[in-house]
């Protein structure tokens, strides 16, 4: 991605807030050294070949289309958790439920288009797929992703089409497997998950295989970045308030930075890190809430906000934190446009006949981790959708940035400022 687009679509008016694309092969192994686990159910990976599909440059129009999308997710999700600490991967999400649009037919497939951005899922497939190809990936700064399906393995019940699995393949690089949805395939996938994130995720399905289950979508993320620019001196012990008001003893990382953030209602920095990645972070003014800030914004003034950077000195503050975070997405994606993808009349029959007639959402469960520390970031996510049968300028004075209180953060690839993750620290995990 050019920075000559960038600078168009940021003249165009045009937010980009979120997909930051990863991975480049269609088959992206496990993070660690510990084998795959072994099972005597088949894997359909093998009898898929991949085809040889081009993708499409991302532009404005994929930009515009995505950030409503973005900001939005990220509005619901805080309003929903009020008060709490959240993350989310809106990159994750969106390559979990971009697989599963393909599979969906009229109304349904129109409603999740609509909410993924407004995109026909056939033009989403070639941008994602040219994404994750650009996406930076080196030794200092890490950007790793793999995509999965996993298939109930009962032919009477459920028969998966051919050409959705396929589609999968060629664009997501997705492995397929057909398992018996027992514990032990909890297990598999747990295990999975866990190798893909390095085991900052280790179990994403808590409760057992409903057994209404038939399928999983999985998009699992794993990042790790250095800072451009170590921290030259210890933590200090800074009281931090909280949503609530109650202080709290946080251990600041201060440093100087270059880049200073702001709008009427918040003021903020961006940190690189070394390879292609920055972290943001947006401070609201004393009595905003960072829920209230974020409901307050548009996709296209997000976008202004992140880009528009003033080269200045900062003092910066940053609290070290290290949480998870989970949480179900079923309520806040069918109103944010797309109910009928979890009724029981929903239109999957792009992705598969049921012996019930009955193929639906049952659902999009999404968990995070994130570790900020004097040396960098470690973070992860992993979504799975489930589906159910029913069956040089002159010098001013230093800028005074201190993460004190609730305040709102990006991780993003530095030469499009599109988010990966995206989150709101209420108070000091402890």
């Amino acid at each position: 991605m050019s920075m000559n687009y960038f600078t168009k679509s940021v003249a165009a008016g045009l937010g980009c807030l979120l997909l930051a694309g990863c991975g480049v092969q269609s088959s992206i192994p496990s993070l660690t050294s510990e084998p795959a686990p072994q099972s005597s159910a088949p894997s359909l990976t093998g009898e898929i070949t991949p085809n040889n599909v081009s993708g499409k440059e991302p532009d404005a129009a994929f930009a515009q289309a995505q950030s409503g999308f973005t900001l939005k997710l990220l509005q619901e999700t805080a309003a929903a958790c009020a008060g709490k600490n959240i993350l989310i991967s809106p990159y994750s999400v969106m390559q979990a439920l971009a697989m599963t649009a393909n599979g969906a037919a009229g109304d349904t497939r129109s409603q999740m288009e609509q909410t993924l951005g407004g995109l026909p899922a056939e033009q989403l497939n070639q941008y994602l797929l040219t994404q994750r190809r650009e996406m930076p990936d080196s030794e200092n700064a890490r950007f790793r992703t793999a995509n999965s399906v996993w298939l109930r393995d009962d032919k009477d019940r459920l028969q998966v089409k051919p050409d959705f699995l396929q589609t999968l393949r060629d664009y997501y690089g997705a492995d397929a497997f057909a398992r018996a949805f027992d514990e032990s395939t909890r297990q598999e996938i747990n295990q999975w998950c866990s190798g893909q994130t390095e085991g900052m995720i280790p179990e994403m399905l808590s409760e057992p295989i409903s057994p209404d289950a038939v399928m999983y979508l999985i998009n699992a993320v794993c990042f790790d970045a250095k800072w451009a620019k170590l921290y030259e001196q210890e933590p200090v012990n800074v009281r931090f308030t909280s949503c609530t008001g109650a202080e709290q003893q946080s251990k600041m990382m201060f440093s100087e930075e270059g880049q200073y953030l702001s709008d009427d209602r918040a003021e903020g920095f961006i940190k690189p890190y070394r390879d292609g990645y920055v972290f943001a972070a947006l401070l609201p003014e004393q009595g905003l809430s960072a829920e209230d800030y974020l409901a307050s914004l548009t996709d296209d003034r997000l976008h202004e906000i992140l880009t528009g950077a003033e080269p200045c000195t900062v003092n910066a503050g940053l609290p070290q934190f290290s949480y998870d975070f989970d949480i179900e997405y079923s309520g806040i994606l069918s109103d944010m446009g797309m109910p009928l993808a979890f009724a029981g009349d929903a239109d999957f029959t792009e992705m598969a006949e049921t012996a019930s007639g009955v193929l639906y959402i049952g659902q999009v469960l999404h968990k995070t981790h994130i570790d900020v520390d004097t040396e960098g970031t470690k973070a992860a996510a992993v979504t799975a959708v489930e589906m159910r049968d029913n069956c040089d300028a002159e010098q001013e004075a230093p800028k005074q940035v201190t993460l004190d209180r609730p305040f709102v953060y990006f991780i993003a690839d530095a030469e499009t400022m599109t988010p990966v993750f995206a989150g709101v620290l209420n108070e000091i995990p402890q």
